[in-house]
């Protein structure tokens, strides 16, 4: 007869199945401490087998501390895990061990390796106590002037980085970013690829459609400006006030060099 009560305590603590639950209390003959090694043991080596599974869910947040911004995307595969508390409260000590990067970080692998090794080991751990794939796909530390913007839920942080203007601007750019997720701050910035693509094809379109030579390329200018302007920061109109586009709100001593968009769903 099961001990319903280690059974749930068990479950409660390792989000492991109840078979494997019923399993490792059984070896470890109905001793928690035991039975939970047992689980960590099974779960670190089944790892593994979990990786191609789909991660949908998770934490996106970004942090700011002593002048240097830390962030990271940590998803597993259902809501139940990523609102757990024990989640949570992996996410927050992985973020903790980035911010120790002493240098700009973009991704996880430029982490120092033993920081790597040591958020790697302990992810692989709570892998196994969840049976739960998880993956780490979104890494940020940086010294650069940023505003930060985590959006209620945490599932999508962006950062504004910009020279001269104010916070205030910096937040609606922010919110801007969030909600329209642009690609490009401004037009000067779109590949050269995409827009050699674009010109070909209204080029041809207009050849076909019988347009003088002399107006095709003041037309494909046009053209190819609206076809992007969606995907670019400064063309897009405001979200607060779709009259202006979002260069018109900036003050004239403001420049946006760059942003960062970090969510759950890209």
């Amino acid at each position: 007869m099961w001990n319903i009560e280690l059974l749930k305590k068990l479950r409660e603590m390792t989000f492991a199945p109840i078979k494997d639950c019923k399993e490792a209390l059984a070896e470890a003959g109905d001793d928690l401490e035991k039975a939970q090694e047992v689980l960590k043991k099974k779960g670190i080596a089944k790892a593994g087998t979990r990786a191609e599974r789909e991660t949908k869910e998770g934490i996106v947040k970004v942090v700011e501390n002593n002048g240097k911004i830390a962030g990271l995307k940590l998803l597993c595969e259902t809501d139940f895990v990523a609102k757990n508390e024990n989640f949570q409260g992996l996410f927050d000590s992985v973020l903790s061990q980035i911010a120790k990067s002493d240098k700009e970080v973009s991704s996880f692998e430029d982490l120092d390796p033993t920081i790597a090794k040591a958020i790697d080991d302990e992810v692989k751990e709570f892998m196994g106590k969840t049976g739960e794939n998880m993956n780490i796909s979104g890494v940020l530390v940086t010294t650069q002037k940023a505003f930060v913007y985590n959006h209620p839920g945490n599932r999508v942080s962006s950062l504004i980085f910009f020279e001269g203007g104010n916070d205030e601007i910096a937040k609606e750019l922010a919110l801007q970013v969030t909600a329209m997720n642009p690609t490009y701050v401004s037009f000067d910035q779109v590949d050269e690829k995409e827009i050699a693509k674009l010109k070909e094809e209204f080029s041809a379109e207009l050849k076909a459609a019988g347009k003088p030579e002399a107006m095709i390329a003041q037309i494909v200018e046009g053209k190819i400006k609206k076809a992007l302007a969606d995907n670019v920061l400064l063309e897009q109109e405001c979200i607060r006030d779709g009259s202006k586009k979002v260069k018109e709100i900036l003050p004239a001593d403001m420049k946006v060099t760059k942003f960062i968009r970090m969510a759950i769903w890209s």
